[in-house]
Protein backbone atom coordinates (compact mmCIF):
# COMPACT_ATOMS: atom_id res chain seq x y z
CA UNK A 1 0.00 0.00 0.00
CA UNK A 2 2.82 2.46 0.39
CA UNK A 3 4.49 1.97 -2.74
CA UNK A 4 0.74 2.62 -4.22
CA UNK A 5 0.64 5.62 -2.60
CA UNK A 6 4.21 6.74 -3.51
CA UNK A 7 3.22 6.21 -7.24
CA UNK A 8 -0.14 8.14 -6.55
CA UNK A 9 2.06 10.73 -5.55
CA UNK A 10 4.60 10.72 -8.64
CA UNK A 11 1.88 10.09 -11.20
CA UNK A 12 -0.19 13.41 -10.00
CA UNK A 13 3.32 15.22 -9.99
CA UNK A 14 4.47 14.38 -13.99
CA UNK A 15 0.83 15.29 -15.05
CA UNK A 16 0.13 11.40 -15.69
CA UNK A 17 -3.41 9.82 -16.21
CA UNK A 18 -4.89 9.15 -12.35
CA UNK A 19 -3.13 5.73 -11.24
CA UNK A 20 -6.21 3.95 -11.22
CA UNK A 21 -6.47 4.73 -14.62
CA UNK A 22 -3.56 4.44 -15.93
CA UNK A 23 -3.17 0.77 -14.07
CA UNK A 24 -6.30 -0.11 -16.11
CA UNK A 25 -5.26 1.04 -19.28
CA UNK A 26 -1.79 -0.72 -19.23
CA UNK A 27 -3.38 -4.39 -17.52
CA UNK A 28 -4.86 -4.95 -21.32
CA UNK A 29 -1.63 -5.10 -22.69
CA UNK A 30 0.91 -8.22 -22.57
CA UNK A 31 4.11 -8.81 -20.77
CA UNK A 32 5.99 -8.38 -23.84
CA UNK A 33 4.50 -4.83 -24.52
CA UNK A 34 4.77 -3.23 -21.12
CA UNK A 35 8.35 -4.32 -20.84
CA UNK A 36 8.73 -1.98 -23.60
CA UNK A 37 6.36 0.53 -22.16
CA UNK A 38 8.23 0.61 -18.93
CA UNK A 39 10.29 3.35 -20.91
CA UNK A 40 7.90 5.79 -21.32
CA UNK A 41 8.12 6.95 -18.10
CA UNK A 42 9.62 7.04 -14.57
CA UNK A 43 6.15 6.23 -13.17
CA UNK A 44 5.16 4.12 -16.19
CA UNK A 45 8.11 1.90 -14.64
CA UNK A 46 7.55 2.05 -11.35
CA UNK A 47 3.78 0.82 -11.85
CA UNK A 48 4.84 -1.93 -14.19
CA UNK A 49 7.35 -3.10 -11.17
CA UNK A 50 4.69 -3.03 -8.37
CA UNK A 51 4.19 -6.54 -6.69
CA UNK A 52 0.08 -5.72 -7.09
CA UNK A 53 0.22 -4.70 -10.51
CA UNK A 54 1.92 -8.27 -11.68
CA UNK A 55 0.36 -10.30 -9.53
CA UNK A 56 -3.28 -8.28 -10.85
CA UNK A 57 -1.98 -8.50 -14.92
CA UNK A 58 -1.37 -12.44 -14.20
CA UNK A 59 -4.64 -13.16 -13.38
CA UNK A 60 -6.08 -11.44 -16.07
CA UNK A 61 -3.52 -12.73 -18.87
CA UNK A 62 -3.72 -16.20 -17.69
CA UNK A 63 -3.47 -17.90 -21.12
CA UNK A 64 -0.30 -20.11 -20.18
CA UNK A 65 2.95 -19.90 -22.06
CA UNK A 66 5.46 -22.40 -24.02
CA UNK A 67 9.14 -23.22 -23.45
CA UNK A 68 10.98 -24.57 -25.87
CA UNK A 69 14.87 -25.19 -27.31
CA UNK A 70 15.61 -23.68 -30.43
CA UNK A 71 17.83 -23.84 -33.11
CA UNK A 72 18.30 -20.97 -35.87
CA UNK A 73 19.65 -21.66 -39.63
CA UNK A 74 23.14 -20.36 -38.24
CA UNK A 75 23.20 -23.09 -36.04
CA UNK A 76 22.24 -20.27 -33.15
CA UNK A 77 20.81 -21.78 -30.01
CA UNK A 78 18.07 -20.46 -27.45
CA UNK A 79 15.44 -21.31 -25.45
CA UNK A 80 11.95 -19.55 -26.44
CA UNK A 81 9.19 -18.56 -24.42
CA UNK A 82 6.15 -18.34 -26.89
CA UNK A 83 2.19 -17.66 -26.46
CA UNK A 84 -0.21 -20.48 -27.99
CA UNK A 85 -0.39 -18.45 -31.54
CA UNK A 86 3.21 -19.11 -31.58
CA UNK A 87 4.28 -15.62 -31.51
CA UNK A 88 7.23 -15.29 -29.46
CA UNK A 89 7.04 -13.47 -26.17
CA UNK A 90 11.17 -13.90 -24.89
CA UNK A 91 14.23 -15.74 -26.62
CA UNK A 92 17.20 -16.45 -24.33
CA UNK A 93 20.41 -17.45 -26.13
CA UNK A 94 22.29 -20.25 -25.48
CA UNK A 95 25.79 -21.21 -25.92
CA UNK A 96 25.50 -25.03 -25.60
CA UNK A 97 24.74 -27.86 -28.93
CA UNK A 98 22.26 -29.92 -28.35
CA UNK A 99 20.33 -28.54 -25.51
CA UNK A 100 16.11 -29.84 -24.29
CA UNK A 101 13.90 -27.96 -22.54
CA UNK A 102 12.41 -30.29 -19.23
CA UNK A 103 8.71 -30.69 -19.81
CA UNK A 104 8.11 -28.91 -16.66
CA UNK A 105 5.24 -26.22 -15.49
CA UNK A 106 7.26 -23.72 -13.23
CA UNK A 107 8.20 -20.26 -12.94
CA UNK A 108 11.66 -21.08 -13.93
CA UNK A 109 12.61 -23.20 -16.84
CA UNK A 110 15.07 -26.53 -16.47
CA UNK A 111 17.27 -27.13 -19.40
CA UNK A 112 19.32 -30.33 -20.13
CA UNK A 113 21.94 -31.16 -22.80
CA UNK A 114 22.31 -33.81 -24.69
CA UNK A 115 26.10 -33.64 -25.24
CA UNK A 116 27.25 -33.06 -21.85
CA UNK A 117 25.41 -35.64 -19.88
CA UNK A 118 25.74 -34.15 -16.29
CA UNK A 119 24.86 -30.65 -17.37
CA UNK A 120 21.94 -28.76 -15.79
CA UNK A 121 20.57 -24.82 -15.88
CA UNK A 122 17.82 -23.25 -14.56
CA UNK A 123 16.71 -20.37 -16.79
CA UNK A 124 14.55 -17.53 -15.29
CA UNK A 125 13.03 -15.77 -18.26
CA UNK A 126 11.90 -12.60 -16.30
CA UNK A 127 15.64 -11.56 -15.67
CA UNK A 128 17.31 -13.92 -18.68
CA UNK A 129 19.65 -15.38 -16.06
CA UNK A 130 20.68 -18.83 -16.13
CA UNK A 131 21.91 -20.84 -13.33
CA UNK A 132 24.55 -23.53 -13.70
CA UNK A 133 23.74 -26.62 -11.38
CA UNK A 134 26.56 -29.21 -9.96
CA UNK A 135 28.07 -30.97 -12.98
CA UNK A 136 29.42 -33.61 -10.14
CA UNK A 137 27.75 -36.28 -8.39
CA UNK A 138 26.92 -35.88 -4.44
CA UNK A 139 30.26 -36.22 -2.24
CA UNK A 140 29.44 -39.99 -0.98
CA UNK A 141 29.11 -40.94 -4.60
CA UNK A 142 31.40 -39.08 -5.92
CA UNK A 143 34.82 -40.10 -3.48
CA UNK A 144 36.08 -43.21 -1.32
CA UNK A 145 36.90 -46.21 -1.98
CA UNK A 146 32.37 -47.36 -2.59
CA UNK A 147 32.89 -45.18 -5.50
CA UNK A 148 30.25 -46.75 -7.91
CA UNK A 149 30.88 -44.61 -11.07
CA UNK A 150 33.38 -45.25 -13.99
CA UNK A 151 36.22 -42.77 -14.20
CA UNK A 152 33.52 -41.05 -11.55
CA UNK A 153 30.88 -40.38 -14.58
CA UNK A 154 27.36 -41.42 -14.61
CA UNK A 155 24.81 -41.45 -17.24
CA UNK A 156 21.94 -39.33 -16.26
CA UNK A 157 18.71 -41.01 -17.24
CA UNK A 158 15.66 -38.06 -15.97
CA UNK A 159 16.24 -35.40 -14.43
CA UNK A 160 12.73 -33.47 -12.71
CA UNK A 161 12.24 -30.56 -11.21
CA UNK A 162 9.03 -29.03 -8.44
CA UNK A 163 8.96 -25.94 -6.27
CA UNK A 164 8.05 -27.59 -2.81
CA UNK A 165 5.78 -25.21 -0.06
CA UNK A 166 8.86 -23.12 0.90
CA UNK A 167 8.87 -21.70 -2.35
CA UNK A 168 12.22 -23.09 -2.91
CA UNK A 169 12.47 -25.21 -6.13
CA UNK A 170 13.87 -28.94 -5.83
CA UNK A 171 15.99 -30.52 -8.85
CA UNK A 172 15.67 -34.63 -9.22
CA UNK A 173 18.28 -36.62 -10.95
CA UNK A 174 18.14 -40.37 -11.69
CA UNK A 175 21.85 -41.73 -12.53
CA UNK A 176 22.67 -45.03 -14.37
CA UNK A 177 26.85 -46.08 -13.11
CA UNK A 178 27.37 -46.78 -16.56
CA UNK A 179 25.73 -48.02 -20.21
CA UNK A 180 26.18 -51.75 -19.10
CA UNK A 181 24.94 -51.28 -15.22
CA UNK A 182 21.29 -51.31 -14.29
CA UNK A 183 22.39 -50.07 -10.75
CA UNK A 184 20.53 -46.35 -10.55
CA UNK A 185 21.08 -43.61 -7.94
CA UNK A 186 18.85 -40.77 -7.07
CA UNK A 187 20.29 -37.13 -5.94
CA UNK A 188 17.91 -34.04 -5.26
CA UNK A 189 19.58 -30.37 -4.91
CA UNK A 190 17.87 -27.15 -4.00
CA UNK A 191 17.16 -24.42 -5.90
CA UNK A 192 16.84 -21.10 -5.01
CA UNK A 193 12.99 -19.28 -5.13
CA UNK A 194 14.53 -16.95 -7.42
CA UNK A 195 16.73 -19.62 -9.18
CA UNK A 196 19.80 -17.14 -8.86
CA UNK A 197 21.42 -19.82 -6.02
CA UNK A 198 21.62 -23.47 -5.60
CA UNK A 199 22.66 -26.42 -3.05
CA UNK A 200 24.36 -29.36 -3.42
CA UNK A 201 23.64 -33.10 -4.74
CA UNK A 202 22.16 -35.17 -1.92
CA UNK A 203 21.51 -39.03 -2.82
CA UNK A 204 18.38 -40.35 -1.79
CA UNK A 205 17.00 -43.94 -0.95
CA UNK A 206 17.20 -46.49 -3.91
CA UNK A 207 15.30 -45.85 -6.51
CA UNK A 208 12.07 -48.78 -7.02
CA UNK A 209 12.83 -51.46 -9.17
CA UNK A 210 11.49 -51.39 -12.91
CA UNK A 211 10.94 -47.72 -12.90
CA UNK A 212 10.23 -46.12 -16.76
CA UNK A 213 12.95 -43.67 -16.39
CA UNK A 214 14.07 -43.67 -20.28
CA UNK A 215 17.30 -43.68 -21.90
CA UNK A 216 20.49 -41.82 -21.50
CA UNK A 217 20.01 -38.08 -22.06
CA UNK A 218 22.61 -37.84 -24.41
CA UNK A 219 21.12 -39.39 -27.27
CA UNK A 220 17.95 -38.14 -28.87
CA UNK A 221 14.95 -38.08 -26.40
CA UNK A 222 12.21 -40.06 -27.08
CA UNK A 223 8.81 -38.76 -26.88
CA UNK A 224 7.51 -41.54 -25.42
CA UNK A 225 10.35 -41.75 -22.84
CA UNK A 226 9.35 -38.04 -21.94
CA UNK A 227 5.86 -38.85 -21.31
CA UNK A 228 6.41 -41.39 -18.60
CA UNK A 229 7.49 -39.11 -15.72
CA UNK A 230 5.37 -35.62 -14.69
CA UNK A 231 5.83 -33.13 -11.70
CA UNK A 232 2.64 -32.56 -9.92
CA UNK A 233 2.69 -30.31 -6.82
CA UNK A 234 6.05 -31.46 -5.35
CA UNK A 235 5.78 -34.86 -6.43
CA UNK A 236 7.82 -36.51 -9.28
CA UNK A 237 5.60 -39.57 -10.85
CA UNK A 238 6.67 -42.60 -12.44
CA UNK A 239 5.45 -45.00 -14.56
CA UNK A 240 6.92 -48.57 -13.35
CA UNK A 241 7.58 -50.84 -16.12
CA UNK A 242 6.14 -54.11 -16.78
CA UNK A 243 6.49 -56.86 -19.62
CA UNK A 244 5.53 -60.41 -19.88
CA UNK A 245 6.98 -63.42 -18.46
CA UNK A 246 6.99 -66.79 -20.86
CA UNK A 247 3.47 -67.48 -19.87
CA UNK A 248 2.27 -64.19 -21.33
CA UNK A 249 1.31 -62.87 -17.68
CA UNK A 250 2.27 -58.99 -16.49
CA UNK A 251 6.00 -58.94 -14.72
CA UNK A 252 4.08 -56.38 -12.32
CA UNK A 253 0.56 -54.54 -12.16
CA UNK A 254 -0.13 -52.25 -15.17
CA UNK A 255 -0.55 -48.80 -15.00
CA UNK A 256 1.62 -48.79 -11.29
CA UNK A 257 3.43 -45.74 -10.09
CA UNK A 258 6.05 -44.70 -8.41
CA UNK A 259 6.06 -41.25 -6.50
CA UNK A 260 9.31 -39.32 -5.08
CA UNK A 261 7.81 -36.17 -2.42
CA UNK A 262 10.75 -33.53 -3.26
CA UNK A 263 9.62 -31.96 -0.35
CA UNK A 264 10.36 -35.15 2.20
CA UNK A 265 12.33 -35.98 -0.40
CA UNK A 266 11.49 -39.71 0.57
CA UNK A 267 9.95 -42.39 -2.11
CA UNK A 268 6.30 -42.77 -1.39
CA UNK A 269 4.20 -46.14 -1.54
CA UNK A 270 3.68 -47.63 -4.95
CA UNK A 271 -0.10 -46.08 -6.76
CA UNK A 272 -1.97 -48.50 -8.39
CA UNK A 273 -3.07 -47.11 -11.59
CA UNK A 274 -6.91 -46.91 -13.01
CA UNK A 275 -8.47 -50.20 -12.41
CA UNK A 276 -9.58 -51.04 -16.35
CA UNK A 277 -6.22 -49.85 -16.92
CA UNK A 278 -4.89 -52.96 -14.92
CA UNK A 279 -7.21 -55.45 -16.14
CA UNK A 280 -7.41 -54.25 -20.07
CA UNK A 281 -4.94 -57.11 -21.19
CA UNK A 282 -7.29 -59.73 -19.70
CA UNK A 283 -10.61 -58.15 -20.39
CA UNK A 284 -10.28 -57.89 -24.00
CA UNK A 285 -9.52 -61.67 -24.40
CA UNK A 286 -5.64 -61.00 -25.24
CA UNK A 287 -6.44 -58.93 -28.43
CA UNK A 288 -3.75 -56.71 -26.89
CA UNK A 289 -0.46 -57.71 -25.35
CA UNK A 290 1.61 -55.76 -22.28
CA UNK A 291 3.82 -54.48 -24.45
CA UNK A 292 1.37 -53.20 -26.49
CA UNK A 293 -0.51 -51.67 -23.12
CA UNK A 294 2.90 -50.52 -22.27
CA UNK A 295 3.18 -48.25 -25.61
CA UNK A 296 -0.09 -47.05 -24.72
CA UNK A 297 -0.02 -45.17 -21.09
CA UNK A 298 1.56 -42.14 -20.12
CA UNK A 299 1.19 -39.07 -17.47
CA UNK A 300 0.50 -36.16 -17.70
CA UNK A 301 -0.03 -32.98 -15.60
CA UNK A 302 -3.57 -31.36 -16.47
CA UNK A 303 -5.19 -28.88 -14.54
CA UNK A 304 -3.02 -29.43 -12.05
CA UNK A 305 -3.90 -33.37 -10.81
CA UNK A 306 -1.96 -36.57 -12.26
CA UNK A 307 -3.47 -37.72 -15.25
CA UNK A 308 -2.60 -41.65 -16.82
CA UNK A 309 -3.17 -41.78 -19.92
CA UNK A 310 -4.78 -44.75 -21.87
CA UNK A 311 -4.15 -44.34 -25.93
CA UNK A 312 -5.40 -46.84 -27.50
CA UNK A 313 -4.20 -46.04 -30.34
CA UNK A 314 -6.89 -45.39 -33.09
CA UNK A 315 -9.24 -46.41 -30.87
CA UNK A 316 -9.80 -43.84 -28.17
CA UNK A 317 -8.36 -41.96 -25.36
CA UNK A 318 -9.13 -41.61 -21.84
CA UNK A 319 -7.84 -39.30 -19.35
CA UNK A 320 -7.97 -40.75 -15.80
CA UNK A 321 -7.78 -37.68 -13.13
CA UNK A 322 -6.40 -38.96 -9.89
CA UNK A 323 -8.83 -37.83 -6.91
CA UNK A 324 -7.23 -39.57 -4.30
CA UNK A 325 -3.67 -40.29 -3.48
CA UNK A 326 -4.47 -42.15 -0.21
CA UNK A 327 -6.86 -44.11 -1.57
CA UNK A 328 -5.95 -44.50 -5.15
CA UNK A 329 -9.09 -43.26 -6.68
CA UNK A 330 -9.08 -42.71 -10.42
CA UNK A 331 -11.81 -40.68 -12.46
CA UNK A 332 -12.05 -40.97 -15.80
CA UNK A 333 -12.89 -36.95 -16.88
CA UNK A 334 -12.69 -37.36 -20.92
CA UNK A 335 -12.88 -40.33 -23.85
CA UNK A 336 -11.38 -38.63 -26.69
CA UNK A 337 -12.40 -40.37 -30.20
CA UNK A 338 -10.26 -42.32 -32.46
CA UNK A 339 -8.88 -39.23 -34.70
CA UNK A 340 -7.14 -38.00 -31.30
CA UNK A 341 -5.79 -41.27 -30.66
CA UNK A 342 -2.53 -41.52 -32.70
CA UNK A 343 0.36 -42.78 -31.84
CA UNK A 344 2.70 -40.53 -30.31
CA UNK A 345 0.23 -38.02 -29.38
CA UNK A 346 -0.07 -36.52 -25.97
CA UNK A 347 -2.51 -34.29 -23.69
CA UNK A 348 -0.27 -31.44 -22.61
CA UNK A 349 -3.08 -28.71 -21.79
CA UNK A 350 -6.80 -28.33 -20.85
CA UNK A 351 -7.48 -24.77 -21.82
CA UNK A 352 -9.98 -22.51 -20.16
CA UNK A 353 -12.56 -22.80 -23.45
CA UNK A 354 -12.57 -26.18 -23.36
CA UNK A 355 -9.91 -27.18 -25.58
CA UNK A 356 -7.24 -29.94 -25.29
CA UNK A 357 -3.75 -29.03 -26.58
CA UNK A 358 -1.67 -32.11 -27.78
CA UNK A 359 2.20 -32.50 -28.72
CA UNK A 360 2.74 -34.42 -31.65
CA UNK A 361 6.33 -35.80 -31.59
CA UNK A 362 7.93 -33.07 -29.81
CA UNK A 363 6.94 -30.32 -32.49
CA UNK A 364 3.90 -30.86 -33.92
CA UNK A 365 0.93 -29.54 -31.89
CA UNK A 366 -2.71 -31.01 -32.03
CA UNK A 367 -6.04 -29.09 -30.49
CA UNK A 368 -9.10 -30.99 -29.43
CA UNK A 369 -12.62 -28.54 -28.86
CA UNK A 370 -14.68 -31.29 -26.61
CA UNK A 371 -17.99 -28.66 -27.78
CA UNK A 372 -17.44 -28.54 -31.09
CA UNK A 373 -15.85 -32.34 -31.75
CA UNK A 374 -13.08 -30.21 -34.40
CA UNK A 375 -9.50 -31.42 -34.08
CA UNK A 376 -7.24 -28.95 -35.98
CA UNK A 377 -3.37 -28.86 -35.89
CA UNK A 378 -3.14 -25.11 -35.47
CA UNK A 379 -4.88 -23.33 -32.95
CA UNK A 380 -5.98 -20.51 -34.84
CA UNK A 381 -5.65 -21.25 -38.95
CA UNK A 382 -6.76 -25.16 -38.18
CA UNK A 383 -3.07 -25.47 -40.68
CA UNK A 384 -0.36 -27.89 -39.68
CA UNK A 385 1.93 -26.07 -37.95
CA UNK A 386 5.09 -27.15 -36.43
CA UNK A 387 7.14 -25.41 -33.70
CA UNK A 388 9.68 -24.84 -35.84
CA UNK A 389 7.51 -23.31 -38.82
CA UNK A 390 6.18 -20.82 -36.42
CA UNK A 391 9.05 -17.99 -37.17
CA UNK A 392 11.30 -19.60 -34.80
CA UNK A 393 13.92 -21.95 -36.82
CA UNK A 394 14.49 -25.63 -36.20
CA UNK A 395 13.48 -26.93 -33.12
CA UNK A 396 16.16 -28.31 -30.60
CA UNK A 397 16.58 -31.75 -28.82
CA UNK A 398 14.01 -32.10 -25.61
CA UNK A 399 10.37 -31.69 -24.15
CA UNK A 400 7.71 -28.35 -24.49
CA UNK A 401 7.79 -26.64 -20.97
CA UNK A 402 5.04 -24.57 -19.69
CA UNK A 403 5.86 -21.46 -18.42
CA UNK A 404 4.02 -19.79 -15.76
CA UNK A 405 5.72 -16.80 -14.54
CA UNK A 406 5.12 -13.16 -15.01
CA UNK A 407 8.18 -11.73 -17.37
CA UNK A 408 7.57 -8.29 -15.45
CA UNK A 409 8.79 -9.96 -12.01
CA UNK A 410 12.61 -8.72 -12.95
Amino acid sequence: MAAMGKLRTAASNSGDLPLDALSEILLRFSAKELCRLRAVSPTWRSLTYDRAFIAAHRARHREPLLAFARRDDDHGHSVDIVDLSGELVRRMPRPENGVGVLGTRLDLVPVACRYRHMALWVLNPSTGAALALPDCHSEYMGNGPDQRFVFGCGFVERYAMGRVSTGEYKALRITRCSFRSKDKVCEVITIGADGSNHGVWREMPRTPSLMCTGDDVRRSPSIADEMKCVVVDGLVHFLIEFKSNNLGEASCEPGSIASFNLETEEWMPILHGPDPVRSFVLDNNRKYSYEDLGTQLSLSNLSGCLVTVHNIHNTSMDLWFLSDFEKGLWIKMYSLPSQVARLLVYPLLVLDDERILFVHRINLFVCFDLKTGIYTYNLKTSACTRVFDLDMGGSDSGSIGVYTGSLLSA
